[in-house]
């Protein structure tokens, strides 16, 4: 087990943000595809995922910019992170290039771009973790 006081290694990193954001991303589209569209309404208004996703990529950012010394919450910052990441990638295609309807979630268009997002934020995500291990 390691020393809770120690930082996070980039493998570490890494990981706490991958693995978050592919496991996300599988699970909205799983439950897209399957159970079918369902729809928030915070207040009368329709809130898209990709607002809980800022929601949770800012904060994480900010702590994560400044620095944090409790390992918990560096570990819970990654994590937060990773899934919304995941959430903000996935909606991008689906509102921009599409008329953003319950057909439009589902589609091929809203699930390959998506993808095509997911993929470009993993491979940022790989060469910032190379980078990172080559400089030490």
């Amino acid at each position: 087990m390691s020393d809770p006081r120690l930082p996070l290694t980039p493998k570490q990193t890494l990981l706490l943000i991958l693995l978050p954001m592919l496991g996300t991303f599988a699970c909205q589209r799983l439950y897209l595809h399957i159970g079918g569209v369902t729809h928030v309404y915070p207040g009368g208004y329709l809130v898209h995922h990709l607002f809980f996703g800022v929601l949770m990529v800012m904060p994480a950012a900010f702590l994560l910019a400044f620095g944090i010394k409790r390992r918990w919450l560096a570990v819970a910052a990654r994590v937060a992170l990773g899934i919304g990441s995941a959430m903000i990638l996935d909606e991008i295609v689906y509102l921009v290039a599409t008329k953003a309807s319950d057909e439009d979630y589902v589609s091929n268009v809203s699930f390959w771009g998506g993808a095509v997002f997911v993929s470009l934020g993993v491979m940022l995500l790989w060469l910032i973790y190379m980078l990172k291990r080559r400089d030490g």
